[in-house]
């Protein structure tokens, strides 16, 4: 599997050809970069659990000289090296990849609409106590004895949501002393530079309900749907009047039932010059639980707000609704399936740049599998089969000759 693997990354993306402008600042290096970087990038396709699982690997297997390129590194040259890693090369390298697969219809939208949506958001990575570096954020937690310092990263992730695969389109890491949103914009302004025809709209959280960020998309000829929740803002105040004052829609999307308010053309989002559009949605599902060894079905009923720079002319209140709720992709289809099978919030090595490297690596890893497993194994290959086994397929074939070397006569 493994085999077949290297073969599709060099007929489809060249691959190796791409890893040619892949950098460290180690001074006069006996182990080349390249060689360090695809040991990291064999943690993510492995699913390996730490740096020292990996040298064991591939002290462990002859096939890994064949990926590598050179003698295998140590744990401790991967982490020095990448401590002192070109995070710019692995970012471009990202881009270049997420080119191809949407050049090569490997990317494909879930709605019928001709939009890409993308969302922002924050995730907290691990904490400690005693453990913090340079680049560590910190907190007070109160307990018995007294407030203890907590030290934790945090990044903010950018990820195409409604699409499959989902595509990590690039992440940064929360500096100390800055807000969630203000790495949002540094990391926005990244993305709209590398890859500016990625995404059409922007779908957020209310804690991104602020002009600058807003104001940053219209420029780059993005639409934004943002969550409105804050009830001291002029715009939800005005849009609580005219709400009451407009009759609501039925709209049928099964399993939901919703009644929409569309509210366009207002003006009072401060900062922001151009008009923009409330919508508010009472959703009711039934949901069915097993309660006490028998199926019950609950009705559930949820109120939603969402602010939104597109007209009613460009795109009906319905599909807003579904891009508002499909930020939610980025938990359930990114973190969520990140942190449970790949590791994410493990701490390999604890320096902000070999965090950020080691993060843009799993992102990349996660695209190649998601595109190799859909497009190169055939269905049948696939049926009954989850990608967790298919990664594991990917290691048996590293690991197939472990003991070789080290074997007695």
């Amino acid at each position: 599997m493994f085999g077949r693997f290297e073969r599709y990354l060099e007929k489809v993306f060249q691959f190796r050809r791409r890893l040619q402008g892949l950098r460290d600042h180690r001074r006069a290096p006996r182990i080349p970069t390249l060689a360090v970087w695809l040991g990291v990038l064999g943690v993510s396709l492995l699913r390996l659990r730490s740096l020292n699982a990996l040298e064991q690997a591939m002290r462990s297997s002859k096939r890994w000289r064949g990926w590598l390129g050179s003698a295998p590194p140590s744990a401790d040259t991967i982490g020095y090296t990448l401590a002192r890693f070109d995070l710019p090369g692995v970012r471009a390298l990202l881009a270049q990849i997420h080119h191809r697969i949407k050049r090569n219809k490997a990317l494909r939208r879930q709605w019928p609409e001709p939009f890409w949506v993308a969302a922002l958001d924050g995730h907290e990575l691990w904490v400690s106590r005693s453990r913090h570096c340079a680049g560590c954020l910190t907190r007070q937690v109160p307990t018995a004895p007294g407030p203890v310092t907590e030290y934790y990263h945090r990044m903010v992730v950018c990820q195409l949501v409604g699409a499959t695969p989902p595509l990590i389109l690039d992440l940064e890491l929360q500096g100390p002393g800055e807000g969630e949103v203000t790495t949002a914009r540094r990391l926005l302004a990244r993305v709209l530079t590398a890859s500016p025809r990625a995404f059409d709209v922007l779908t957020l959280d209310a804690l991104y309900l602020e002009a600058p960020i807003v104001n940053q998309a219209l420029a780059a000829g993005k639409d934004v749907v943002v969550v409105l929740k804050q009830e001291a803002r002029h715009l939800y105040q005005d849009a609580q009047g005219l709400l009451a004052l407009t009759a609501p829609k039925r709209v049928e999307c099964p399993p939901r039932s919703l009644l929409i308010w569309d509210i366009p053309e207002l003006t009072t989002f401060t900062g922001v010059e151009r008009p923009v559009r409330v919508i508010r949605s009472v959703e009711t599902i039934q949901r069915r639980r097993r309660i006490a060894g028998q199926w019950k079905v609950e009705t559930q009923e949820q109120e939603w707000d969402w602010v939104t720079t597109l007209s009613p002319e460009q795109v009906a209140a319905p599909t807003i609704v579904r891009w508002g709720h499909a930020r939610w992709d980025i938990e359930n289809r990114g973190f969520n399936e990140l942190v449970q099978h790949w590791h994410l919030d493990h701490c390999f090595k604890h320096h902000p740049t070999a965090i950020e490297a080691l993060l843009l690596t799993l992102a990349l890893a996660f695209a190649l599998t998601s595109v190799f497993f859909s497009r190169n194994l055939k269905p049948a290959a696939r049926a009954g089969r989850t990608r967790v086994f298919l990664a594991s397929l990917l290691a048996s074939e590293l690991l197939s000759d472990a003991g070789v070397r080290n074997r007695s006569p």
